[in-house]
């Protein structure tokens, strides 16, 4: 039965606008102006509504799945000393994306591009400010990054070395 180290959870920073009710106040005045000026296009420019629609919808989906990505999504990551697990959570669903056998990791540090394959995003913000943890799935070189802490880096370092 493993044991756990040590367990965070990273959430996205909350830049201008900070708290959910704001954001969703924020975005049904974008919705409604966002409808107000299709149509004002439409009429203005002889355009026909439904192309005019289809691009609304079309900048909605893309500004939902963004706000989604960069707002919604939190990522639990958990040691323990067997193995390395990150689960994303959105409201009260969580999604095991990755576990990592201790064994396999053969680096951990800040990022750098390297010929390691990326595996899926496991982390807010630019890849650059990441923690990045190195290991071997398969025979293939592998990299996954996180918003590790400093505590995290250093519990996963030490965990590195006692595997050694």
């Amino acid at each position: 039965m493993p044991h756990i180290v040590h367990t965070e959870r990273t959430e996205p920073k909350r830049g201008i606008v900070r708290t959910d009710g704001a954001l969703y106040v924020l975005l049904l005045l974008g919705t409604f102006a966002a409808i107000f000026l299709a149509r004002l296009l439409a009429d203005r420019l002889g355009i026909d509504k439904l192309y005019v629609q289809i691009g609304l919808y079309a900048i909605l989906l893309g500004t939902g799945y963004w706000i989604y990505r960069t707002r919604l999504v939190d990522y639990l990551y958990e040691l323990y000393d067997t193995d390395l697990r990150i689960t994303q959570i959105v409201g009260k669903k969580q999604k095991r994306l990755l576990t990592v056998p201790l064994e396999t990791v053969t680096e951990v540090g800040a990022y750098r591009k390297t010929d390691a394959k990326p595996d899926q995003r496991t982390f807010h913000g630019a890849r650059e400010k990441t923690t990045a943890v190195w290991y071997r799935k398969d025979g293939e070189l592998r990299v996954v990054c996180m918003n590790a802490s400093d505590a995290l880096a250093k519990k996963l370092s030490e965990a590195l070395h006692a595997e050694e």
